[in-house]
C-alpha cells in the first residue's frame, strides 16, 4: 500500500506533468481540474478504507477564484489541519505565501521548481512503503535560529517565509547595527548576510559577526545575486562556510541550509560532551594538568585554569612544563603529595599542592592539583593577615545562621567567590540542597533523622567534588554546593545530575526513597550582597520548594522550577 495524493489543478499540461512525476516518486495520485472536486474527495475519503489522502497538491490559481477559496477555508478547519498541503504557485505572490504560512503542514514550491516536489513531500507527509511500513519524515528544525540579514524587504520577507515553513526560527535585520543587535541578544546558529549592504559588504558583517566575543558560535553564509569569484573568495577568506546565489532554487537554498544546520546540530553534540568529559574529570579528579613526555602542556581542564587563576588555555596550552612547574620537572610519581611555587605565564607566583601520576603507556604525566592555595605575595602579613579576617567572618555566619561548624571553609570559598571581580569567563552558583527520606505512607523525613541513610548520603554528596570547600553539610540534612561552570546550561546539567545522583542512591532502609529539593542562586549575579544574606535567601527558596513537592530546584535568579529528569517541563513560579 503507497500513500494516496490528491492533486487538483485546472491547467491540463501542469496537471498531467505533476501527476506523472508524483507517480514516478511512488505515489497514488487522484486528480481532478476542479477545486469544488477536491472538496467532495476530502469530503469522502473516509467512506472507503484505504482512500485516505496522505496530502494534497493544490495548484493556486493565478487570479483569485471563489471555488479555490472555498478549499483554502475547507483545509483551515480542524478536521483537515492535520492533512500536509504543498501549494504549486507559478507566481509566489504575498496573499499566497501568507496562507501557507499561516497554516501548519504546509509548504509552496513554484511550478518551475516543481522536480523539487519529492524532497518537500519527504519532509510533510508520512510516506507509506509497498511493504507497508512508515516512516515519518518531517523536519523539526525549531532547534535551529537563523538571521536574515538583507537591506531588500522583499528578500528578507521571502526567505523568511521560506525558512519558517521548514520548521526554523528566523529573525531579520536590514542593516548591519540591526545584524550586531540581533546576534548579541539571542543566540543565533547560522547568519545568511546579503553580501551588498547598503553599509556595508557581507564579508565585512560575517567578519565582525565571527570575533565579536559577545556573539558566541555563530555560523555565517553569505547570499548574493552574481556568480563572481572575487566574492565567493571574499566570503570564505571572511569565515563564511557557504556562498548562496539568490536565483538557485528554493529547494538547493534549502538543502545547503540543511546542511549547515547538521554541522550546527554536530558541533553541538561535541560541545555537549566535551562539557560532560569537563564534569566526570572534575568530578572524578578535581583540577588537572597533561603534560606530554617532550615536557610540552598538552591539556588543562577549567578546574586547573582556575586553580591557576587563569581565563583561557591558549596562553598555556602547547608551552614547555618549565615555564609552569619547577625547573626540574615535577615531583616523583606515585601517592606522594607535592608542594611547589610555580609561576603564571604573567610570571606571577602561585602556590599549588599536587599530586603526580605517569600514565605508563603514553609516557605522559598526570598533575592533579590537591587543594586550592593562596597565590604567593610580597607581603605574606597581609595574606596571613585576609586568612584570618575570612575566617573569623566565617565564624559569624557559622553563629548567625546556626551552621554546623564543618560550613567554616564553605563560606570562606563563598566570600572568595564574591570577591573575585575578575572578568574571567568562569561563573560560580550556589546550590544549597536537602536530602529527605519519603516513607510509603508519603510522609517526608530529614536524613539526619535516620542514621543508616545519613551515612550513605554524606560521603556521595561530599565526593562529588574533590575540591576542599566547594561542597558541605551546612545543617543537619542541608548540603550546600559552589558550582563552577561557564553558561547557564552547564550548571542546570549539573544540578540535574546532583539530584539525580542523590533520588538514585543504593541503600538497605526498606521502605524509604530518597528525594531531594533545593534552591540555585548566582554568586557573580548577586555579589553585591553579604554572604549571610545570599545564604538566608537561598534557604528560603528550600523552603518554599518543599511546600512545593520533592526532587526540584528553585532557579531564583529566573523564578523557574527546575525538575530533576527533564522529562517534566520547567514551570514558572506562580
Amino acid at each position: 500500500m503507497t500513500t494516496r495524493l490528491l492533486l487538483v489543478e485546472p491547467s491540463a499540461t501542469m496537471r498531467y506533468v505533476l501527476e506523472k512525476h508524483a507517480q514516478s516518486l511512488g505515489f497514488t495520485v487522484d486528480v481532478t481540474e476542479s477545486y469544488t472536486s477536491a472538496a467532495e474527495s476530502l469530503d469522502k475519503q473516509y467512506q472507503q478504507f484505504g482512500r485516505e489522502y496522505g496530502g494534497l497538491l493544490f495548484g493556486w490559481p493565478t487570479t483569485p477564484q471563489a471555488e479555490a477559496t472555498a478549499l483554502a477555508s475547507l483545509l483551515e478547519q480542524s478536521a483537515y489541519k492535520d492533512l500536509p498541503v504543498v501549494v504549486m504557485s507559478t507566481d509566489m505572490r504575498a496573499e499566497t505565501r501568507a496562507w501557507v504560512a499561516g497554516r501548519d503542514n504546509t509548504a509552496v514550491l513554484a511550478w518551475k521548481e516543481y522536480q523539487g516536489l519529492d524532497a518537500l513531500l519527504q519532509r510533510l507527509i508520512e510516506v507509506v512503503t509497498d511493504d507497508g511500513d512508515t516512516f515519518n519524515a518531517k523536519f523539526d528544525n525549531s532547534d535551529i535560529h537563523l538571521l536574515v540579514v538583507d537591506d531588500s524587504a522583499t528578500i528578507r520577507y521571502s526567505l523568511r517565509d521560506l525558512f519558517q515553513m521548514q520548521g526554523y526560527r528566523v529573525s531579520l535585520a536590514a542593516t548591519q547595527e540591526e545584524a550586531l543587535k540581533q546576534a548579541t541578544s539571542s543566540v543565533v546558529d547560522i547568519a545568511v548576510l546579503d553580501f551588498y549592504l547598503t553599509e556595508t559588504t557581507g564579508d565585512l558583517l560575517c567578519r565582525e559577526l565571527l570575533t565579536d566575543p559577545a556573539v558566541g558560535d555563530i555560523v555565517c553564509t553569505v547570499l548574493t545575486g552574481t556568480y563572481s569569484d572575487h566574492i565567493i573568495k571574499r566570503s570564505l577568506r571572511a569565515g563564511a562556510v557557504e556562498c548562496m546565489f539568490k536565483n538557485e532554487s528554493s529547494e538547493l537554498l534549502l538543502s545547503r541550509i540543511d546542511a549547515i544546520s547538521r554541522f550546527v546540530r554536530q558541533r553541538r553534540d561535541l560541545q555537549g560532551e566535551r562539557v560532560l568529559l569537563e564534569e566526570i574529570i572534575e568530578t572524578v579528579a578535581g583540577a588537572v594538568l597533561v603534560v606530554e613526555p617532550d615536557h610540552r602542556i598538552s591539556y588543562i581542564n577549567d578546574a586547573g585554569l582556575l586553580e591557576l587563576q587563569l581565563s583561557s588555555r591558549d596562553s598555556l596550552v602547547g608551552q614547555q612544563s618549565e615555564t609552569l612547574l619547577e625547573i626540574e620537572g615535577p615531583g616523583a610519581a606515585g601517592r606522594t603529595q607535592h608542594s611547589a611555587i610555580w609561576r603564571r605565564p604573567d610570571g606571577e607566583p602561585v602556590s599549588i599542592d599536587y599530586e603526580h601520576t605517569r600514565i605508563e603507556q603514553s609516557g605522559r604525566s598526570l598533575i592533579r592539583f590537591a587543594r586550592s592555595r593562596i597565590a604567593v605575595s610580597t607581603s605574606s602579613a597581609a595574606a596571613t593577615d585576609a586568612i584570618d579576617r575570612h575566617a573569623a567572618s566565617a565564624q559569624r555566619v557559622i553563629e548567625q545562621l546556626s551552621l554546623l561548624p564543618a560550613a567554616e571553609r564553605f563560606i570562606e570559598q563563598m566570600q572568595h567567590y564574591l570577591a573575585d571581580t575578575d572578568s574571567r569567563q568562569e561563573r560560580t552558583s550556589l546550590l544549597i540542597l536537602d536530602v529527605s527520606a519519603r516513607d510509603a505512607d508519603g510522609r517526608s523525613h530529614p536524613v539526619d533523622e535516620t542514621s543508616a541513610l545519613l551515612a550513605v548520603v554524606i560521603p556521595v554528596l561530599e565526593g562529588i567534588y574533590r575540591r576542599p570547600g566547594h561542597v558541605a553539610r551546612l545543617t543537619g540534612n542541608r548540603f550546600g554546593f559552589l558550582l563552577r561552570h561557564r553558561q547557564e546550561a552547564q550548571v542546570y546539567l549539573l544540578v540535574r545530575k546532583i539530584m539525580q545522583l542523590c533520588i538514585e542512591l543504593k541503600h538497605d532502609i526498606e521502605g524509604m526513597t530518597i528525594t531531594c529539593t533545593g534552591s540555585l542562586l548566582s554568586l557573580v549575579e548577586n555579589r553585591e550582597h553579604a554572604k549571610e544574606t545570599l545564604l538566608q535567601h537561598a534557604f528560603k527558596g528550600v523552603d518554599l520548594v518543599n511546600s512545593r513537592g520533592p526532587d526540584q530546584v528553585l532557579l531564583m535568579d529566573l523564578r523557574r522550577m527546575l525538575s530533576a529528569y527533564p522529562a517534566t517541563e520547567n514551570q514558572p513560579l506562580q
